[in-house]
């Protein structure tokens, strides 16, 4: 992998920026090794804000479409200025969640490929794990997308979010999510820490 690395690097690159290249995959050599496709995977995709704000029509009108094409009743849905789509499942009677607070919340992650939220694919899920995330909103230990949704959110509230790509993994995509994919997400916060 290293190899092939640095065969796509110099091909696109002229050899002054190739022979850094080989500079950092000596030291990260003789640190480990195998950093070096970490690393090269980590930082080949840096979008600048302009990119990353480009897809938020398209995320929108994405949503639109899936509420559309699935007869999903939208009357108590809510919007924000950013994207965001939401349904609050059951009210919270806590405080209200704000940035800077340590929460630890139970979620489901999920694509937005079924008819529902129900049918559709999950990629990521808490309860299974018997795991509450415990995260600082707003500190950026998660996607912006969350940042902003638990803000929306009380202590014991259960919501189902939609996120637009560009507040999710943009257009890099991560591990398991592919570029420019809207998320849904079901998130209940149990607690203030």
């Amino acid at each position: 992998m290293i190899l092939q690395a640095f065969s796509n690097w110099f091909t696109k690159h002229n050899a002054l920026k190739a022979f850094a290249f080989v500079v950092i995959a000596a030291s990260f050599s003789a640190c480990g090794g195998d950093d070096l496709d970490d690393y090269y995977n980590q930082y080949r995709c840096l979008p600048t804000e302009e990119e990353k704000l480009a897809v938020k029509p398209q995320d929108i009108q994405t949503i639109k479409k899936y509420f559309r094409d699935n007869n999903i009743d939208t009357t108590a849905m809510q919007e924000t200025a950013s994207g965001i789509h939401y349904f609050v499942l059951e009210e919270g009677t806590g405080a209200e969640v704000e940035a800077g607070d340590r929460v630890e919340v139970h979620y489901v992650g999920k694509f937005i490929d079924g008819s529902s939220f129900s049918t559709s694919k999950t990629f990521d899920n808490s309860y299974e794990r018997a795991s509450p995330l415990t995260i600082t909103v707003g500190a950026g230990e998660v996607i912006k997308g969350w940042d902003e949704a638990l803000q929306l959110m009380k202590v014991g509230e259960n919501t189902l979010f939609y996120i637009p790509s560009y507040l999710a993994y943009g257009i890099c995509g991560n591990n398991s999510i592919p570029p420019n994919t809207v998320l849904a997400f079901d998130i209940k916060v149990l607690r203030k820490l």
